[in-house]
C-alpha cells in the first residue's frame, strides 16, 4: 500500500495520463475499496485528485479548447443531478452517499471530456476499457479455475482484502460491451487496430464465462449488423471478412469452451450443468414454449423470475399516485419501500420511471438519444455511440447500469468527441499501447 501511495504520488504530478487510466480502469471493471485512515475510498480519492490536477494544469496555448461548462450538454446533465437530488429529497432518501455518487458521476463525465481534448482522441478512454475488460475477465477465469461456482470471486480483493457478492451478469455486461466497442473501433478507424483483433475473440469469451444471455444475445445482434454493414462497403469490405474468421473462431469457442473448462480446469460438474443451464436449456425452453413445441418447465427457473420481477415493477408504477408517477419517488427508493421484496426491478427502464418518474426518464433519455443523434448527424460513427446503444438496450432486463459512472463517462466522452468535431479538428491517429491477456 505504501509502495502503490508513493507510485500514486510521482504519477499524479509527473504522469498524469496514468491517473486517469487508472481511475477509468476502476470506472469501468468497478474496482473500489477502502483507504486505511481514510474518509473516502480508493475511487473518490483519485476522482478528487485528478480533478484537482487537472484544474491546477496551465492551459495549452497550443491546444485550446472550451471549457466543459459551455457545454448544453454539461448543464442538462448538471440539471438531471441536481433533480435526482430533488425529488430524492422530497421522499427523504437524500444523503451524503447520495450527494458524493452523482457528484463523482459528474466529475467523471468532465474528466472524459477533459482527457479527450488533452489527447486530441479518445486513447485514454480505449486503453481504460480494455484494461478493464480484462480485469473483468481475469476474474472470470479466477473464478472458474479456483472457486467452482459462482459468486464471481475479485482477484483484486486478495490484495487489498474485503468481499462483495458480485452478479455474474456485470461481468458478462463489461465483457459485452468492451467487444462492442472494439469492434466498432476496429471498423470506423484509420489507425492501429490489430490489438483489437486480439482482444475482441478474450471479451467474447468473458462474455461466455458470464453467463450473461443479455449480454450474448446483444454481442450477437450488434456484430452482425455491424459486420452486414461493412459487408456492403467498399472500403470496410477487407476488414468485414477478416471480422467473418473471428466469427467462425468464436462460434468454436462457443462449442468447446465449457468441454475444455470441465477437463482442463477441473472445474465442478455441477457449476458446469448450470452453466449449460443458463446457456442452452433455458433459452431453448423459452423458444419452444413461444413455437408451440413441448419443453422443459424446470428449466425456465430464471427467466420466469425475471419475467416476474418486471411484473413486479410495472404494478409498483401503475400503484404509484399520479405525482410519483411524473416525478418519481427518488434514487434507491424502489428497494427502500420493497416493493421488489429484497431485489430490484430487473427492468431499468420502469426502474427509472419509478424511481425519477416519467419525466426525469424523458430528461435523462433525451440526453442520452439527442448525443447518438448528434454523433449520426455529424457521421463520426462513434464507437461512444455504438457502446451507449448497448448500455440503452441492456438495462430493459436489467437495473442502474445507465446511471453508474461508466454510463457518465462515456458520455462525457462522446460529448468530447462531438465538440471536437464540431470545432473542425481531425482527431489524432494514436499509437496503441499493447495489452497482453493474461
Amino acid at each position: 500500500m505504501a509502495i502503490g501511495g508513493v507510485v500514486f504520488i510521482y504519477a499524479l504530478f509527473k504522469k498524469i495520463d496514468w491517473i486517469a487510466i487508472l481511475l477509468f480502469t476502476s470506472i469501468v471493471a468497478d474496482i473500489n475499496f477502502d483507504l486505511p485512515g481514510m474518509p473516502l475510498n480508493f475511487r473518490a480519492v483519485t476522482t478528487l485528485c485528478l480533478l484537482l490536477k487537472v484544474l491546477a494544469e496551465k492551459k495549452d496555448p497550443d491546444n485550446p479548447f472550451p471549457s466543459f461548462i459551455s457545454l448544453s450538454y454539461c448543464w442538462h446533465i448538471t440539471f438531471f443531478i441536481v433533480y435526482v437530488w430533488l425529488i430524492s429529497a422530497k421522499n427523504s432518501l437524500m444523503n451524503m452517499d447520495l450527494f458524493k455518487e452523482m457528484t463523482l458521476a459528474l466529475i467523471s463525465a468532465f474528466l472524459g471530456y477533459y482527457f479527450y481534448f488533452r489527447k486530441g482522441s479518445y486513447e485514454i478512454f480505449k486503453i481504460s476499457i480494455t484494461l478493464g475488460g480484462l480485469v473483468c475477465f481475469g476474474d472470470l477465469a479466477y473464478t472458474y479455475a479456483f472457486c467452482g461456482g459462482f459468486p464471481v470471486q475479485r482477484f483484486y480483493h486478495l490484495i487489498v482484502g474485503g468481499f462483495e457478492l458480485n452478479n455474474h451478469n456485470f461481468f458478462g455486461y463489461i465483457c459485452g460491451g468492451v467487444f462492442v466497442f472494439l469492434l466498432a473501433d476496429y471498423l470506423n478507424a484509420e489507425g492501429k487496430t490489430k490489438m483489437n483483433l486480439l482482444m475482441m475473440p478474450v471479451m467474447f469469451l468473458g462474455t461466455l464465462l458470464s453467463t450473461s444471455r443479455s449480454s450474448l444475445l446483444l454481442v450477437f445482434i450488434f456484430a452482425l449488423v455491424m459486420v452486414i454493414r461493412a459487408l456492403m462497403s467498399q472500403n470496410k469490405g477487407k476488414k468485414a471478412y477478416t471480422l467473418v474468421v473471428m466469427t467462425i473462431a468464436c462460434l468454436f469457442i462457443t462449442l468447446f469452451i465449457f468441454q475444455i473448462v470441465g477437463s482442463m480446469l477441473g472445474s465442478d460438474s455441477g457449476f458446469i450443468t448450470t452453466i449449460t443451464g443458463r446457456l442452452i436449456d433455458e433459452p431453448m425452453a423459452m423458444i419452444n414454449r413461444a413455437l408451440g413445441n413441448s419443453y422443459n418447465e424446470n428449466s425456465l427457473d430464471s427467466m420466469e423470475w425475471r419475467k416476474e420481477a418486471s411484473s413486479i415493477a410495472y404494478d409498483s408504477f401503475k400503484g404509484l399516485i399520479p405525482e410519483e408517477q411524473l416525478f418519481g419517488i427518488g434514487y434507491n427508493g424502489f428497494l427502500t419501500r420493497d416493493y421488489g421484496h429484497g431485489y430490484d426491478a430487473h427492468n431499468g427502464v420502469l426502474l427509472m420511471m419509478i424511481e425519477f418518474g416519467v419525466f426525469g426518464f424523458l430528461v435523462y433519455m433525451a440526453l442520452l438519444i439527442g448525443l447518438i443523434i448528434k454523433s449520426a448527424k455529424l457521421k463520426l460513427h462513434s464507437p461512444f455511440s455504438v457502446l451507449l446503444i448497448y448500455m440503452i438496450l441492456y438495462i430493459t432486463s436489467h437495473n442502474k447500469e445507465l446511471t453508474a459512472f461508466f454510463a457518465f463517462l462515456v458520455t462525457g466522452t462522446l460529448a468530447a468527441q462531438i465538440q471536437y468535431r464540431l470545432e473542425g479538428r481531425q482527431a489524432k491517429e494514436f499509437t496503441q499501447i499493447e495489452i497482453a491477456p493474461q
